[in-house]
């Protein structure tokens, strides 16, 4: 045998020995072993896991006078703990999409997610309308944001705070145009704002607390002209604050139309845009001819106590108390221009009160005469230094309009 043979069979033998070793270790690094082996592995340990038989005393937990075996609550836990992992990378991949740097994470209203989640994502609603987009924080929907209805349209943009409108934002109409806009606290307006009409117009500009208008602000017509620049308190016009002005302060507060009535020194001033008329009596000793108001009448049947209207005289006796006069008193002058003017939209009362005027301009009324054996039924309450005295047709009837009378204000 000569010397390359003899190499040949050493390269042989060798190979021979090592072709197993190699096939073994192909075998091993193969996927499909790798899978088998573990699902094998796997089985075994579950297998052994759920046997859940107890083969000794010591394997049981007693509870409640309960043998309850120690393997089979470890299986339980096991399973309860796959499945919540299960749950949340299920549900994370339904509701989370990942992309371009412009994809907002997405999630249902309801998500466990969510309540972990932070920054600015998107919230689905019950439907699965697009209901918010904007900052979340700690479980809740904080900081800039845009709220949705499920028609699309915007409900609410602006600041929040644990779910509530909280600082500025601004409210929206069904159908589109703007509602509202200034400060929130808690859902409701509070500070200062701007209400506007469903048509666009600005309505009110001033000052709010808890929903209602409050302090300073003003009245616009719908062409934008303001009609009143003054007080309110609790969503009303503070008509009180009207008492002792001169018609050149009056007129600063109140620019909107006016109808006047005379009769010799006395007048009635009807300021329609705020359902308000005054009454007073020029001043002797003034230099100019300013007619200083000792009254106001609003005319209306329902009057703000508290937190809501009320109509009915025996609520009033339960929140201002006894009234200091109740009885039937024959007409003023005053009080005939109001009944009249309620009577021009409606039956009001025992009618209109029968009057001789003339009439030198459009807006003005001269009366000459009127009935002044026209009975009412007046109740009248003090609070302060104001007296709220309000009318009816007869005793415990429903009131058609009250008036303030009393108190001066200050104008220094």
């Amino acid at each position: 045998m000569n010397g390359s043979n003899l190499f040949s069979v050493l390269i042989s033998t060798i190979k021979s020995r090592f072709a197993a070793i190699m096939s073994k270790i192909k075998l091993w690094t193969s996927w499909n072993f790798i899978r088998s082996q573990l699902v094998t592995r796997l089985r075994q340990f579950f297998t052994k896991l759920f046997d859940v038989k107890p083969k000794d005393p010591d394997d049981y937990y007693t509870v409640f006078g309960w043998m309850i075996s120690k393997k089979l609550a470890y299986s339980i836990v096991i399973f309860l703990g796959v499945i919540s992992v299960w749950y949340i990378f299920s549900v994370r991949n339904a509701f989370q999409s990942f992309g371009s740097e412009d994809t907002l994470r997405t999630y249902k209203y309801n998500s466990i997610q969510l309540r972990m989640a932070k920054d600015k994502v998107r919230i689905l609603g019950k439907s699965g309308y697009l209901a918010y987009e904007g900052n979340v924080a700690d479980g809740y929907v904080a900081g800039e944001g845009t709220l949705y209805d499920p028609s699309g349209a915007i409900v609410y943009r602006g600041k929040f705070e644990k779910n509530n409108y909280e600082g500025e934002g601004k409210l929206f109409y069904s159908n589109g145009t703007l509602n509202y806009e200034g400060s929130f606290h808690e859902n409701l307006y509070d500070g200062t704002g701007m209400l506007y009409r469903e048509n666009g117009t600005l309505y009110y500009e001033g000052g709010f607390t808890a929903g209602l208008k409050n302090g300073e602000g003003k009245l616009c017509a719908e062409n934008g002209k303001v009609i009143f620049d003054g007080l309110f308190a609790n969503d009303e016009i503070v008509y009180s604050a009207f008492l002792g002005k001169s018609t050149e302060e009056v007129g600063a507060m109140y620019s909107g139309s006016r109808r006047i009535w005379n009769n010799d020194d006395e007048y009635c001033v009807y300021m329609s845009d705020i359902g308000a008329l005054y009454f007073g009596a020029q001043d002797a000793e003034a230099l100019n001819d300013d007619v200083m108001v000792s009254g106001i009448y609003v005319l209306s049947d329902s009057f703000f106590l508290g937190k809501e209207y009320v109509s009915s005289l025996s609520e009033l006796s339960s929140a201002l108390g006894e009234p200091v006069y109740e009885g039937n008193s024959d007409v003023l002058f005053s009080e005939a221009v109001v009944i009249n003017i309620l009577n021009e939209t409606g039956a009001a009362l025992s009618g209109p009160v029968f009057m001789e005027v003339t009439a030198p301009y459009s807006d003005v009324t001269v009366v000459e005469d009127y009935d002044q054996d026209y009975v009412l039924y007046l109740t009248a309450y003090k609070v302060g230094d104001i007296t709220y005295t309000f009318y009816s047709k007869e005793k415990n009837g429903a009131f058609s309009f009250y008036s303030i009378s009393g108190a001066v204000e200050d104008n220094e």
